[in-house]
């Protein structure tokens, strides 16, 4: 790739020739600038990012292992923009906020060369009513009857129809569970979709028939909900109560995150607290929180808000919504992150143990990186910046 062909990259985005690496490549770039408060540039700036994103990108043709060359201190105001990019296989790219650390003449002996892991993919199992289990990656078409609804399973989606003329005598569950490594897709009888990260699961009725629409979620899952304002839609947790008529939130609510996060995208919701029965505490401004779009309630699993008088709720009214749905959109995203963090995303699409030789100090990372790459180039990434791991078997170990 020489200069002139990556030059020519911005023209042919305008005029609609790029290709999709190309377009993704453009597109960050200016949602970088949009984030750092600045969209229009100078020629002698833009000429400065033309150079940088250049060199960033011939060097890791030329060697996989060489360091990516940091943008100037004078050019702060586009720092966050450009960034330091590295190129890692076709259209994966992954920017970083903090400077490589240098190697240490040993470096050599503490690097392990890692064997591969393929990412994660759509895969998932259904457990109907009467215990069977249904494999839904190997499985297409028409799979069941179930409470007056048909399950079809196709293309890496399993959706429920209502089909029964008369309304079921009784309701009827289903469990639709993704492992590490996993993720699905699932339209409810109602029309509501639910995406399902990995490690997570959506227990349902196969039709809703009474007054309220409920589902219970473990793990992380997105929701688009079917407008009813007849039949609220909840969505039940361990420790708190979604209440939604229509609209698009995510929920993260793994049992080893400090934290259940919800956050809004569209519509309106109402996060109520639940005790650890499960069972609804009563009603007061304390325990619930209304949220408006672009707003996130986080309920802490670290202390113990059932004791007190205040709300167990620490509202975020400007979060990172491209790193909440960075998952489901098919990218980690990081932004001030620390290495435990990142290495349990890591250990959920990749199906690994993580394990520790060093204790994980306080630094924290800024970047995004395609899930749809195998877990070397993470792996590689990681190595540039001081983070070394060793993989063995399915045992992934942070060793300095």
């Amino acid at each position: 790739m020489d200069k002139q062909s990556f030059f020519s990259i911005l023209d042919k985005y305008q005029n609609g020739t790029a290709s999709a690496a190309e377009k993704a490549l453009v597109e960050e770039y200016y949602r970088r600038m949009e984030k750092a408060g600045k969209t229009e540039l100078t020629a002698d700036e833009e000429a400065v990012i033309r150079r940088t994103m250049y060199n960033q990108i011939a060097a890791s043709f030329q060697d996989p292992e060489a360091k990516v060359i940091p943008i100037k201190r004078n050019y702060s105001k586009m720092a966050a923009a450009a960034v330091v990019l590295t190129m890692i296989g076709a259209g994966s790219y992954f920017f970083l906020f903090k400077k490589p650390a240098t190697e240490p003449a040993h470096a050599e002996t503490a690097k392990t060369k890692p064997r591969d892991l393929p990412p994660g993919h759509d895969a998932a199992v259904l457990t109907l009513s009467d215990g069977r289990t249904i494999i839904l990656d190997s499985t297409r078409g028409t799979i069941s009857q179930q409470g007056g609804a048909t399950v079809i399973n196709l293309n890496g989606q399993v959706s429920y129809a209502n089909t029964a003329k008369d309304k079921p005598a009784a309701v009827v569950y289903n469990t639709i569970s993704t492992a590490r490594g996993n993720q699905y897709q699932l339209i409810l009888a109602d029309g509501s979709k639910v995406w399902l990260n990995s490690a997570s699961s959506l227990r349902f009725p196969t039709a809703f028939t009474a007054e309220i629409r409920e589902v219970e979620l473990d793990g992380e899952g997105y929701f688009e909900v079917a407008k009813n304002a007849n039949k609220p839609f909840h969505v039940k947790t361990k420790t708190q109560d979604i209440e939604v008529l229509g609209t698009h939130f995510n929920v993260n609510a793994y049992d080893d995150e400090t934290a259940v996060k919800t956050t809004l995208l569209e519509g309106s919701v109402k996060v109520n607290q639940l005790a650890t029965d499960n069972k609804q505490l009563a009603i007061n401004a304390e325990r619930s929180v209304v949220l408006k779009p672009g707003e996130q309630a986080e309920l802490s699993r670290v202390a113990s808000p059932l004791t007190t008088h205040h709300s167990p709720f620490t509202i975020d009214h400007s979060p990172d919504i491209d790193q909440v749905m960075a998952w489901k959109n098919g990218w980690f995203e990081f932004d001030k992150t620390d290495i435990k963090t990142i290495m349990r995303q890591i250990s959920r699409w990749y199906d690994v143990d993580i394990r520790y030789e060093v204790k994980p100090d306080s630094q924290t990372y800024g970047g995004r990186i395609s899930r749809n790459i195998n877990l070397s180039n993470i792996l590689k990434m990681l190595e540039m910046y001081g983070v070394h791991c060793k993989l063995e078997g399915k045992t992934l170990t942070v060793i300095r």
